[in-house]
């Protein structure tokens, strides 16, 4: 797909009816530039420390999402080998519920982690966001949909076990408290919010608003595509707001970190029909001199998108 293919995707215009309420776009309130603290050391720390979470929490969200119902205990017991004690016995009483209507659907689940990150984490617990796309077979037919959900991790005689999951944001967040990450989220949350954003109002001053936080390739590719894009923007009257859910640290290594980052986005265009969607990001983000910024955007689509 090209850059202003995958522009145009991400505010909705080439998709058949993604519209949706919009609501300001607070152009002007939002920081454009974030610091770029923090040492090389500190870097070196947090990556060890992301790829441990990541590979955790990944294992065992595929395992406890996934299950065959003629193996139904098996892969229930499977999945509690991952969990703390409590969680693990909260889990069985789900996993019990569930059963009797899994067999009678003959249904079998498997669940493929895309990517992870760290949205937050302490020395004794941790929250990942992982994009999850899932295969459900039943008797009835498959279906395959792509989401997210949020794994948090408890640190117990160093081992990280998974004590909470969820497919939406859990209601205690653990938040970030690393200098260095923190700085990364707070730049890359920005930058998912802008390029989720767009008003036929002020098509140009949005475009600017990513060419501000954004760097090399992608930013000269989103330059040169900035007129078409603003052009299709005005002719459908649209206007497009981005909510960023979560954003959390895949890598960080040095002066290059990988997030991934959930915007709800709405979008309206006249005379079509109001709707809603998440959009699931990847964005590969730099440091320079001055603040971090986005060197690749990518969008990542459904299992069952084209």
């Amino acid at each position: 797909m090209t850059r202003l293919g995958a522009a145009l995707l991400a505010v909705g215009l080439l998709a058949p009816a993604a519209c949706a309420p919009s609501v300001d776009s607070a152009l002007g309130r939002r920081p454009t530039s974030y610091p770029a603290v923090g040492q090389q050391s500190s870097a070196g720390a947090g990556s060890s420390l992301e790829a441990r979470l990541v590979a955790r929490s990944t294992a065992a969200v595929e395992r406890a999402l996934s299950y065959h119902h003629q193996s139904y205990a098996a892969d229930t017991a499977a999945a509690q080998a991952f969990m703390t004690p409590g969680f693990a016995a909260r889990w069985a009483g789900v996993a019990a519920r569930l059963q009797p209507n899994s067999a009678k659907q003959r249904a079998r689940i498997e669940a493929h982690v895309v990517s992870a990150g760290v949205s937050g984490a302490t020395s004794v617990r941790a929250q990942v966001l992982l994009f999850v796309d899932r295969t459900l077979q039943t008797a009835n037919g498959a279906e395959s949909v792509g989401g997210y959900a949020v794994a948090t991790l408890s640190n117990l005689d160093g081992t990280w076990l998974l004590s909470g999951l969820g497919l939406q944001l859990p209601r205690e967040q653990v938040p970030e408290r690393r200098p260095v990450p923190a700085t990364v989220l707070a730049a890359a949350t920005a930058v998912a919010d802008a390029y989720q954003d767009v008003d036929s109002a002020h098509p140009h001053a949005d475009v600017a608003r990513i060419l501000s936080l954004s760097t090399g390739a992608f930013r000269r590719a989103y330059e040169q595509a900035a007129d078409e894009l603003v052009a299709r923007v005005v002719a459908a009257r649209a206007t497009q707001d981005g909510a960023v859910v979560s954003t959390a640290l895949s890598s960080l290594r040095g002066r290059h970190a990988r997030v991934i980052a959930v915007v709800e986005t709405t979008l309206r265009i006249p005379g079509r029909e109001a709707s809603s969607r998440l959009v699931r990001l990847e964005l590969d983000m730099v440091r320079t001199r001055t603040a971090w910024l986005a060197r690749d955007i990518s969008v990542v689509p459904a299992p069952d998108a084209d």
